[in-house]
């Protein structure tokens, strides 16, 4: 699971003790109480105090660098800076968790053989922190993670738009990030963990592309289109895609800004069909590029890393291009018949599977799949399924939606 621990850094607040209190009542982790420039005396009076509002909130405090004060408070928890954790013996004696801060691989490999639970490692990103300082990078990162088998979580620089920058990590140790300033400026900690939390469960979370629904108002039957995504929402799509051809831009904003809103009343992310600028308009989670549209890259450029971005991909080497340049994933078909697209060419199952095979992201089939045939996708390797028709077509939305979300349920799990 993915967790975020807060840093304190007092000069940062105008209110420390209120500003800790708030981050006390988020989804954080832990606190690590990390004041460097005070002396013990100092630091215990300090730590004396947190301790009382992270009792109340039951949150979990990691007392930084003063290991007496840490004993006399009773506090289990210790971040070591990594000087002082290798100069010290026998520190499980008195701690339950051991963590110390890592700047290379070989450092990180000597944390883990001396008895650390987890590392931390940085700086990632650039931060006023460690000002005229280049930033070691996610490249750093991802070494250090599969040099060790601890957790090791990424401090530096780590905000809400940040975080999605290490959504492409295949490192199974790899646990969350530490966040310093950007909690402690906040005057709503709860709603930025909660922004940090979603932007990289966002890009990393397969389980958002099951149920994916592409809308089409050829079905409305006297129905508006927010009265048919809802019935899809409550159903059980996952994301939902908003299609619209001929519209123009000021009307296609106004219709996206009307799904954007429903869709996060049920926290599901909302991708823009082929519009860049309507995405960016209206903040959209995410945009989905055809064939034809505008390059992978030139989208990245506009929208930023924290964005989902999506492609269309009918061969291997189309998806392999797409991973390559960006993409977070590929929607491939037409697995199916359809008469949403009237030049769609059927795609075999081979095909899909050998997609599938040939990239790490999330491939969503798509193409004429409704809750009659969804069933002959399994073992094809999807994370998903896109559907048009199989939703908006049908009489009791809700109803199919729930059936749909069931069976791509057991397809993707194996059951």
């Amino acid at each position: 699971m993915f967790k975020v621990i807060s840093v304190s850094a007092r000069h940062h607040s105008n209110n420390f003790l209120q500003s800790i209190e708030m981050i006390a009542q988020s989804e954080v982790e832990a606190i690590i109480l990390r004041e460097k420039d005070l002396s013990e005396d100092e630091y215990f009076l300090l730590a004396k105090k947190v301790k009382e509002i992270c009792d109340k909130y039951n949150k979990k405090l990691i007392i930084h660098s003063f290991i007496d004060v840490a004993k006399k408070l009773g506090i289990k928890n210790i971040q070591l800076p990594f000087s002082k954790f290798i100069a010290v013996d026998n520190l499980h004696k008195n701690f339950e968790s051991i963590g110390t801060s890592v700047h290379s691989v070989e450092d990180a490999v000597l944390a883990e053989k001396s008895g650390a639970d987890y590392i931390i490692s940085g700086h990632i990103f650039t931060t006023d922190c460690k000002k005229g300082l280049a930033p070691r990078g996610v490249e750093l990162l991802s070494k250090v993670c599969n040099a060790v088998n601890i957790p090791v979580y990424a401090i530096g620089g780590i905000d809400d738009n940040s975080v999605a920058e290490l959504s492409n990590l295949n490192c199974n140790n790899f646990s969350g990030v530490c966040v310093m300033s950007a909690l402690m400026k906040s005057d709503n900690p709860q709603e930025l963990v909660q922004k940090v939390k979603d932007s990289y469960s966002m890009k990393t979370d397969r389980s958002k592309y099951l149920l994916y629904a592409v809308t089409d108002r050829h079905w409305l039957n006297g129905r508006t289109l927010e009265d048919e995504v809802e019935q899809a929402l409550k159903g059980g799509v996952t994301l939902v895609q908003l299609r619209e051809k001929n519209l123009d831009f000021e009307d296609f904003c106004r219709e996206a800004e009307k799904i954007h809103s429903l869709c996060r009343r049920y926290h599901i992310p909302l991708i823009i069909n082929d519009n860049v600028e309507v995405t960016k308009a209206v903040d959209a989670e995410g945009v989905h590029l055809g064939q034809g549209d505008m390059s992978i890259s030139k989208a990245r450029e506009i929208l930023g890393n924290e964005k989902i971005i999506g492609a269309t991909a009918r061969t291997m080497e189309l998806a392999v291009k797409a991973e390559k340049e960006g993409a977070d994933y590929v929607g491939s078909g037409a697995v199916f018949g359809t008469s949403t697209k009237s030049d769609a060419v059927k795609m075999s199952f081979d095909t899909l599977m050998e997609i599938c095979k040939s990239v790490k992201i999330p491939v969503t089939a798509i193409g004429g799949i409704t809750k009659e045939n969804i069933s002959e996708l399994k073992g094809t390797g999807i994370s998903g399924v896109a559907v048009v028709s199989g939703i908006f077509a049908e009489k009791d939305i809700y109803n199919s939606t729930l059936e749909l979300r069931k069976k791509i349920e057991e397809i993707v799990n194996g059951k």
